[in-house]
């Protein structure tokens, strides 16, 4: 009933135009607000669907089991102990007549229908069918799609030349820094080369006792060559990324947290402000 492979589909996009089966709206979601996950079945490729294609009256249930299939017995998929053939009544999908003559949604909150945080969303991404009240089985052919792997992009951010994944830094989880190159308008620091790159940090802690800061610099400016932690490495798109663990990366004294770091992008070979970004980019941490 299930096929667990996670693909990019052409079901993220948010309009049914385009001739998609599945697809998520709004197309860049807050996870921790409503989006609605549709259908449309008359698109829908599998044969076992084809009851549901002459049926568009519904109704219609979700099944779904990515980014979680482990939720409250109020939101598991069926009932009974034949679930399949008893779709929960609180998975019941609602028509969108104004998107097709087949279209349905089911709309949640993901992060709470799914028991999981925003981050589990936008990693996993959605995967589910849509099947009637009884889906068959046990012996009776199934009804139901095809199974839809839906990717979940966040939210498009205007984040500058440098910004970070995931863009609220956490002290002690990988964190990877990027710095956009390719819409770098500074004329002497376009289509820089690898191992040209190199970050100057500066961050900012607090002892969580005494409410004293510190402040913790990997290499002086003009001396981050000598440290080959500070190179960012080039991507294949054009971009450079430094991925890191901040709390170890920055070697923090026990008992201080991580408030803020300053970054500037500089080139290798540094002989004037020409050869580094004109921002200074602060990037902020938060809390587990």
């Amino acid at each position: 009933m299930k096929n667990l492979v996670y693909i990019i589909v052409l079901a993220c996009f948010t309009t049914a135009a385009y001739g998609q089966a599945a697809w998520i709206e709004p197309e860049n979601p807050d996870v921790n607000q409503p989006v609605r996950i549709y259908c449309d079945i008359s698109k829908a490729t599998n044969a076992e669907a084809e009851k549901m294609k002459s049926n568009p009256d519904g109704p219609f249930y979700i099944w779904t089991w990515k980014p979680s299939e482990t939720r409250a017995d109020s939101l598991s998929n069926g009932t009974g102990d034949k679930p399949w053939k008893s779709s929960n009544e609180n998975l019941i999908m609602k028509k969108d007549a104004s998107k097709g003559a087949n279209v349905w949604y089911f709309e949640c909150i993901p992060t709470q229908f799914y028991g999981v945080t925003a981050t589990q969303v936008y990693a996993a991404g959605i995967s589910f069918l849509v099947k009637p009240k009884d889906g068959g089985g046990y012996g009776d052919p199934d009804i139901k799609t095809e199974d839809y792997n839906l990717v979940v992009e966040p939210p498009k951010l205007n984040r500058g030349l440098l910004y970070s994944i995931p863009s609220t830094m956490l002290a002690d989880q990988i964190t990877s820094l990027i710095y956009e190159n390719t819409s770098e308008t500074k004329s002497t620091m376009q289509n820089l080369a690898d191992g040209d790159v190199y970050m100057h940090m500066i961050a900012t802690a607090k002892d969580s006792a005494s409410g004293n800061t510190i402040t913790i610099e990997p290499a002086k400016f003009l001396k981050v060559t000598d440290n080959p932690k500070l190179q960012m490495k080039k991507l294949a798109d054009g971009r450079f990324k430094l991925t890191m663990i901040p709390n170890k990366f920055l070697n923090v004294p026990a008992g201080y947290q991580l408030v803020e770091i300053e970054i500037t992008v500089r080139k290798k070979a540094y002989a004037s402000s020409a050869d580094q970004t004109n921002e200074k980019s602060k990037l902020k941490y938060g809390c587990k």
